[in-house]
């Protein structure tokens, strides 16, 4: 980004916070870039200058309050719903007609092309009708006491934006997140199809109605997708610089499209989701080297509570190359539609077991903070994954009360061996509390996440064993075992198990870990011995955690 541009983006913030009423100290704000000061004084002098060319006060400048019960064509101005950087908004009657009426700042309109980019507000916003999109019905201009005053008519829409509700909720359900995610997909679908790029999406500018519909709104700063260059006075990026996406920030920025709008939906609901921006930066500059730059913390690990086809969703909403990102708004609504079922995430999620070796769903734990005061446990976890991975198979088994952290260790112990560039894998399953266990239902969830829906590749994982292939296959689906296939028996499923672990740490080192074994049915902890029988002589780590009041004799 260029010296002008830095000082315009600036400035242009500046402005808006007195548009707020902000009380802004100019001196400190060219203080805080020496590099720019010359400009960012020149600047600030040259808007010092147009408010007094206007002979009055900022304040008094586009103060609201007079217009209220003013009228504007036949649009009486009944009350001020809110001020923002482009204008004040007020809601206004036509008869029995309401409407919102959004009132352009004076000072806006004498910056040199202001007046064609209000026009152009107004022509997209009409050309857009979609059921998630704010619609605008008009623009004109009318003289109020001998000074024109420009102003664009859109629907009124009652409701609160995501921002509001994400204060009140702290996180948002990703069920609510997915079904936000796939309406706001649809309105930008109808925005760009209309040759526009909204530019400035964000929770502030979605709005969820008093029926539940989600509308977009604010296209305050859209664009013609073929319009070659910008028309602001010095053709810096006007949106908000904490949902912009990397190429927004490019010199020229003549190249923005769509996907750009993807990347500020993948902020948004990376948002909504973990109750974070991943970008916490205060400093403009900051801000604009971490969109650049930065890779976001996986929303999994801010959130664990988040299924895998989400995460991985949001890590390709925020892709830094744009080429990578989903190439529409209509790929996002399909996969938000068809979820686990769609070919994005077959073919995601098969992709991600190649790469990583690791279960797609993560342990759910929280990691606000980081692992401390366990490097013994550490330690000795990492001497017997040595003697492991050199094929002296090894079990663990570790106790304690609920929330001291046995699962944390052993997932974090597993970070480490990843960060070492230790290729394994990595497999993990859960017992769930209040009798509902399944035998096999640790395992197989387990064993699911590793292979996937594949029954190619749960027949090679089994060479030994190929007549139980389909009724394992069908096991790890949910479903009943194909009519003729040779049934699992008590012996057979513990037959299988084994085989498929030493087929994977054939491969590699390989960590099956089965977290609350306390809750599991005696036959599951019994298909837990049978694999622990089985791991002497073999790259296996079996590890299976439970809390103290675990039987005593089955440990024996």
């Amino acid at each position: 980004m260029s010296t002008d541009e830095l000082a315009a983006e600036i400035v242009g913030r500046c402005r808006e916070r007195i548009d707020a009423g902000e009380d802004v100290d100019i001196d400190a704000v060219v203080r805080a870039h020496p590099e720019i000061a010359e400009t960012l004084r020149e600047r600030f002098d040259a808007l010092a200058r147009l408010d007094r060319g206007f002979g009055r006060a900022r304040a008094a400048a586009d103060a609201p309050a007079p217009l209220v019960g003013r009228a504007l064509g036949p649009w009486r101005l009944v009350s001020v719903l809110g001020t923002g950087g482009m204008g004040t908004v007020y809601l206004a009657q036509d008869g029995a007609t309401r409407a919102a009426v959004k009132v352009i700042h004076a000072h806006l309109l004498a910056r040199r092309g202001f007046f064609k980019r209000f026009l152009r507000e107004a022509d997209i916003g009409k050309r857009v009708r979609h059921e998630n999109v704010v619609a605008t019905l008009d623009a004109d201009a009318v003289d109020v006491d001998g000074r024109a005053v420009h102003f664009l008519v859109m629907e009124h829409v009652e409701g609160r934006t995501l921002r509001a509700l994400l204060v009140e909720l702290g996180r948002v359900p990703e069920e609510l997140c997915r079904h936000v995610g796939r309406e706001v997909a649809k309105a930008l679908a109808a925005i760009h199809a209309a040759g526009a790029v909204h530019r400035d999406l964000k929770p502030d500018n979605v709005l969820i109605t008093k029926d539940d519909v989600v509308k977009v709104m604010d296209l305050g700063v859209a664009r013609l997708a073929d319009e070659a260059m910008r028309l602001s006075q010095t053709g810096a990026f006007v949106g908000s610089v904490r949902y912009g996406a990397p190429e927004q920030f490019h010199a020229g920025g003549a190249e923005v499209d769509g996907r750009a709008d993807l990347y500020a939906l993948g902020l948004s609901l990376y948002e909504l989701a973990t109750g974070l921006h991943p970008f916490e930066g205060d400093d403009f500059r900051v801000v604009v080297r971490q969109q650049m730059t930065e890779v976001p913390r996986p929303a999994g690990e801010v959130n664990p509570q988040l299924s895998p086809l989400f995460e991985a969703l949001l890590a390709q909403l925020l892709e830094k190359d744009r080429s990578l990102r989903p190439s529409s708004a209509e790929d996002v609504v399909r996969i938000l539609d068809d979820g686990e079922e769609s070919a994005w995430w077959r073919e995601r999620s098969q992709s991600i077991r190649a790469t990583t070796h690791r279960p797609l769903r993560r342990i759910r734990i929280p990691r606000e903070t980081a692992l401390y005061g366990r490097d013994a446990e550490i330690a000795k976890l990492s001497a017997v994954f040595e003697r492991a991975r050199a094929g002296d198979g090894q079990v663990v088994l570790i106790e304690g009360e609920a929330g001291i952290g046995k699962s944390r260790l052993i997932s974090d112990f597993v970070d480490l061996l990843h960060q070492q560039v230790h290729e394994i894998s990595f497999l993990y399953g859960s017992y769930p509390p209040g009798g509902a266990a399944t035998a096999s239902g640790a395992f197989t969830s387990a064993y699911r996440e590793h292979l996937g829906d594949d029954e190619a590749a749960v027949r090679a994982a089994l060479p030994q064993t190929p007549l139980l292939t389909p009724a394992f296959a069908a096991l790890l689906r949910g479903d009943v075992a194909p009519t003729g296939a040779e049934p699992l028996t008590k012996a057979s499923l513990q037959t299988v198990f084994v085989h498929a672990t030493r087929s994977f740490a054939a491969q590699r080192p390989t960590i099956v870990l089965i977290d609350d074994l306390h809750f599991a049915p005696d036959e599951g902890r019994a298909l837990f011995a049978a694999l622990a029988l089985s791991v002497p002589g073999h790259r296996i780590l079996l590890v299976g955690t439970a809390r103290p009041e675990i039987d005593a004799g089955w440990l024996a």
